[in-house]
């Protein structure tokens, strides 16, 4: 049924509730699990740009402790991944872990076209009007921008 199956993790226990429903997709028709997690740069590139006034030593410092957080983010998204790779391949699923770094949808709908992914699971928080409008939805944004099916799995 399905070969390639992508799943959106961010480390959150949320996140992976669409792990258990992949497995036994992945099962049922042998597909390789695609486990990736987006970071951002946004918000230390932002944080390192709006130092004030320009000030060279400032703005290096900045720029500097951003590029850390940022290496970070990713050795930790890389070691999570590992992880839960690992627990899946002991279950016999064949899986594949990549990080990448951008906005999450952006992320996700790039590596489906890439990759052949044929379905996308994807958890959503459940947040609806004025937290939605003002948070936006990475589910919404990859649903409404991807060629693939994705299975949205809600938050309760």
């Amino acid at each position: 049924m399905f070969t390639n199956i992508l799943v959106a993790l961010d480390g959150s226990e949320l996140a992976e509730k669409a792990l258990p429903v992949t497995r036994n997709l992945a099962n049922s028709s042998d597909a390789t699990i695609h486990l990736i997690q987006a970071v951002s740069r946004q918000p230390e590139l932002e944080a390192a740009q709006g130092t004030g006034d320009f000030n060279p030593q400032l703005v290096e410092v900045s720029l500097d402790l951003a590029r850390r957080l940022i290496e970070t983010r990713l050795t930790h998204g890389r070691e999570y991944l590992d992880r839960v790779a690992a627990e899946l391949t002991n279950a016999g699923l064949k899986v594949e872990t990549t990080i990448l770094e951008g906005a999450a949808d952006e992320q996700i709908i790039s590596y489906s076209r890439e990759h052949g992914v044929d379905l996308i699971v994807i958890s959503t928080h459940g947040y609806g009007g004025v937290k939605r409008l003002l948070l936006g939805s990475v589910t919404d944004r990859v649903i409404r921008s991807c060629e693939v099916p994705v299975l949205v799995l809600p938050c309760s």
